[in-house]
């Protein structure tokens, strides 16, 4: 009798060893969907006709916005690059009439192009900014008129 007890103990120990394994898991992919870290544009959509100065509603999503100047883990501001489609992980982003900075934590801005058509891309930064590279950039197609 205290042969059946011990095996009646085992396998209920195993089965509950494997669905503690199974919500492991199952938890472990839950907190890699929530930590979904991407950069978008809000407006204007991909292949857009619009005019100048053009409208740029910047989206974020798993990192937080602050100004330039300090480096911190989890946080970082956007760059408008134009006919470029992401800046190198790790490079520092120069100011240039392609490379436009929001260091102060903007979301939104407007700016002047002459007519035609463009590659625009939100690309993210560090607080000295230093690329996210091409996880952290996304790009649109746009034609000003």
């Amino acid at each position: 009798m205290k042969n059946y007890i011990f095996i009646l103990f085992l396998l209920v120990s195993c089965a509950t060893n494997k669905n503690k394994n199974k919500n492991s898991e199952m938890m472990n992919s839950q907190i890699e969907e929530e930590i979904n870290v991407s950069v978008f544009f809000k407006w204007p959509k991909d292949q857009s006709t619009v005019s100048s100065p053009v409208f740029i509603d910047m989206g974020i999503e798993g990192i937080l916005i602050e100004p330039a100047g300090k480096v911190r883990e989890g946080y970082g501001h956007h760059h408008i690059l134009i006919n470029q489609k992401s800046w190198p992980l790790g490079d520092v982003i120069p100011m240039s009439d392609s490379t436009l900075h929001y260091g102060k934590g903007q979301t939104d801005a407007s700016i002047e192009l002459l007519p035609g058509r463009y590659v625009i891309s939100l690309q993210f930064a560090d607080g000295v900014h230093a690329s996210y590279g091409q996880e952290m950039a996304s790009s649109i197609t746009i034609n000003v008129e």
